[in-house]
């Protein structure tokens, strides 16, 4: 027998790219008035180890068991000022778990009935579960873009009506002791509850501050944290993951990335979970509870997840992001891997008002001019790609001759203006968390 860890999971997986939450894309460079991000993205996930507790030692999942998952994440950006956007994450999902059958019960005395009890006790764990996952919406404000990227973000996560993570028999008895009173009565196949589930069926609330920067060699660094108010009895955590990426090209970057999530209180217990003392006996070696771990378990999770990737600049308007990730430490979750792959498309909607006191034929933005003497290797635009998108003015674009024309304010610096020179910290998506989500 097994916690139910993909049922824990699955939370995870909303919130990060493995899930990756998701993810989250959690940009401190918001889009721009009349612009929005259109992103597509598909994940899988898989494991065969898992972490039960504190300690974060990893092991097998009992009876052979194997996870996987796959999740089309939607998703839509739309900038309503230059400052403040807003975001809609809708994950698709189709979740399974494997494993080898089990009779747990002793078996009676030799009887001439002995085939009906084999055939009545057979535990089958395997499952499958399709379905719409957690809900995000997300709303961001820039509080600042130079020298360093600063916005404070607000989310909030819904499910869509799936039921939430239980014990292995079910949210009741919620002690060890309570359950092996009445553990003949309990441990039947039709009490098995649903070991895989869509998400944590509960309610959270993220309040985060973002901070970002980058360098005219197109290098940027990210750096997020936040507290998670999870309701309907889970654990609250603090969120934490640090960024670093480099463009190599006008057309690819290469990133990395690590995401903290870190329980600091205590969650609701959902029932028993049914472990094994070794995970890796056979299933013929299951006689009787000689192989149980009862655990208490309560809704709460703690996981370690680290990623890399890059991103492919199509064109000016499409990118293509592809990352791989894994959990490295954690505590009732499954150690996953991911691989994420997702194409996002940004427009602008409406026009930005032309800027009246320059020449009619200068192409200068709008408070984005050149100054002149600003270097021309690095000069990156203000609208550029949201997480680091090289700016269309990029050197060999940028205005020749006639840039002093249309002055700077009089407070810029004498360097790369307000944007990241590496498209990845402009870029409309990011690679999550799959897991999401978390």
């Amino acid at each position: 027998m097994r916690l139910s860890t993909p049922t824990l999971l699955l939370g995870l997986a909303a919130v990060h790219l493995l899930a990756a939450a998701p993810s989250a894309h959690a940009s401190p460079w918001t889009l721009r008035r009349g612009e929005i991000a259109v992103v597509a993205g598909f994940d899988y996930q898989w494991a065969r180890d898992e972490f039960l507790d504190e300690r974060g030692a990893d092991q097998p999942f009992p009876l052979n068991g194997r996870y996987r998952a796959t999740t089309l994440n939607l998703g839509l950006r739309a900038g309503f000022t230059d400052r403040f956007e807003l975001e809609l994450q809708v994950p698709f999902k189709l979740v399974s778990y494997t494993s080898d059958t089990v009779i747990l019960l002793e078996p009676p005395m030799p009887t001439g009935s002995d085939l009906d009890f084999y055939q009545e006790n057979v535990i089958d764990l395997s499952r499958t579960r399709q379905g719409i996952g957690d809900i995000w919406f997300t709303g961001r404000y820039n509080l600042a873009r130079w020298p360093v990227a600063v916005a404070i973000e607000g989310r909030l996560k819904t499910p869509t009506g799936y039921d939430g993570p239980a014990g292995t028999f079910g949210d009741d008895p919620q002690t060890a002791e309570a359950f092996l009173d009445g553990v003949g009565e309990l441990v039947t196949p039709e009490n098995v509850e649903d070991d895989v589930v869509l998400g944590d069926g509960q309610v959270d609330l993220n309040l985060n501050l973002l901070l970002g920067a980058s360098l005219p060699s197109r290098t940027f660094f990210r750096l997020d944290a936040g507290y998670n108010l999870r309701l309907g009895g889970a654990g609250d955590q603090i969120l934490a993951s640090v960024k670093v990426g480099q463009a190599v090209s006008d057309r690819v970057l290469f990133y990395a990335d690590a995401r903290v999530a870190y329980t600091v209180t205590d969650g609701d217990v959902i029932g028993i979970s049914v472990a094994a003392i070794d995970p890796t006996l056979p299933n013929t070696e299951y006689g009787g509870t000689n192989n149980l771990l009862l655990r208490e378990v309560p809704l709460e999770r703690d996981a370690i997840d680290i990623a890399v990737g890059a991103i492919l600049k199509i064109t000016d308007a499409v990118e293509m992001n592809v990352a791989y990730a894994r959990t490295l430490w954690g505590r009732n979750t499954a150690e996953i891997n991911a691989i994420y792959v997702a194409f996002g498309v940004r427009t602008q909607l409406v026009e930005e008002e032309a800027e009246t006191s320059a020449p009619a034929e200068e192409e200068a933005y709008e408070d984005e001019a050149y100054e002149e003497g600003a270097p021309e290797d690095g000069a990156y635009e203000e609208g550029a790609y949201e997480e680091g998108a090289y700016e269309e003015a990029h050197e060999d674009e940028a205005p020749r001759g006639g840039a002093a024309e249309a002055p700077a304010p009089a407070a810029a610096p004498e360097t790369p203006r307000q944007q990241p020179a590496a498209f990845e910290a402009a870029s409309p998506y990011e690679a999550e968390d799959v897991s999401q989500g978390r």
